[in-house]
């Protein structure tokens, strides 16, 4: 989808041009962890509103939260100043939000509809277009292209990819059956399910936010190196979802998502040995390939779980829990930064693929 694939970009850029984004503000790694925080506080009403009329405007939905999202990187792109920075990430985390509960929910009614196996595959697509956009982004912030003309860029890409969703969305019809009505009620199993998709969030916003910062500031590498480092990340990502593809048919979702998190947690650690930089780019890989397919199949299983009728409200309800993690990674992951350094910071992402293994050991089978 090319919702999936503009998020992708844009992130990817972010990501990459976190250090630069840092220096034209003037925050320390608090502050901007503080900052970055802000794109998941203002998803939360966001989402809380669009869960509830997504369906009524079904065939607008995607193409409204992209193209607002083009919206906040013109503003991300015009802005130096710190209210400036804010309000852009605050455009762009409602957008983004928004926009994962529209895809989600797309992805869960494509499965029923044709019987297809695409949670995992359309997720890859985010993280392989997240690698080429913090590529690009390093070679050109290496070769003098300002931060203001990347974004600008980006933000044309969102406004092709909301011309195109569009079109392609228009057979659909809005659905007014649900909506309006309250979150349904979610078991223990799917609150437990959501805490796991919380905690790889968590774990995913890490080095998305810090990987690059990591490399340049701390390592002392170039703005190449840099990018590289989220770039690994995200191709662990896309490997990670599209290997959970290719086996999920012999693997329950909670046990990918057991097996992804033990391979997450020792990548996430061997970051604090003082590895070479070729190393330390494996192990952003081999992090990502244990981060990716949580999410996915946590969405998997809580669409299958309960009544079929309301798999969509227990979608975006589990959809808005799992941006806690978003929420809380960048302000406390910054504030450890700050006061502990990047030691403690990938011990606390390791921490948290652990406790994903360990609530995933709760799930009961499912009959």
């Amino acid at each position: 989808m090319g919702g999936y694939s503009a998020a992708g970009l844009f992130w990817g850029a972010l990501a990459a041009a976190a250090p630069a984004l840092q220096a034209r503000v003037g925050l320390d790694a608090g502050g901007f962890g503080l900052a970055l925080g802000v794109m998941t506080l203002a998803a939360f009403p966001v989402m809380q509103v669009f869960g509830r009329v997504v369906q009524r405007i079904r065939p607008l939905a995607i193409p409204l939260c992209v193209a607002a999202s083009a919206l906040g990187c013109g503003v991300l792109a015009g802005t130096t100043s710190l209210a400036g920075f804010v309000a852009a990430l605050a455009i762009l985390g409602g957008a983004s939000g928004a926009l994962d509960i529209s895809l989600n929910l797309r992805t869960a009614r494509l499965e029923t509809d044709t019987g297809a196996r695409l949670f995992n595959r359309t997720h890859a697509l985010f993280p392989i277009a997240m690698l080429a956009g913090s590529v690009l982004t390093g070679w050109a912030r290496a070769g003098g292209v300002s931060v203001t003309a990347i974004f600008l860029a980006v933000g044309a890409g969102f406004l092709a990819v909301a011309v195109v969703e569009f079109v392609a969305g228009r057979h659909q019809g809005a659905d007014a059956a649900g909506s309006g009505q309250a979150a349904p009620m979610l078991g223990v199993t799917v609150v437990i399910l959501a805490a796991m998709a919380a905690l790889a969030a968590f774990q995913e916003a890490a080095p998305q936010a810090w990987a690059a910062i990591f490399v340049e500031t701390v390592r002392g590498e170039g703005p190449g190196a840099a990018g590289l480092a989220p770039a690994a990340y995200t191709l662990g990502l896309a490997l990670g979802r599209l290997g959970a593809h290719e086996i999920e048919h012999r693997l329950r979702p909670v046990a990918t998502i057991r097996l992804a998190a033990l391979l997450g947690a020792p990548a996430f650690a061997a970051l604090v040995l003082g590895l070479p930089t070729p190393m330390v780019l494996a192990s952003f890989l081999l992090a990502g390939i244990g981060t990716g397919p949580v999410e996915p199949a946590v969405f998997k299983a809580v669409s299958t779980r309960g009544d079929p009728a309301s798999a969509g409200r227990r979608l975006a309800t589990v959809t808005q829990i799992a941006y806690l993690g978003y929420l809380l990674s960048p302000p406390a992951l910054g504030a450890v930064a700050q006061y502990l350094g990047f030691t403690a910071l990938w011990l606390v992402s390791a921490a948290a693929a652990l406790a994903v293994a360990g609530l995933s050991l709760t799930i009961p089978r499912q009959r």
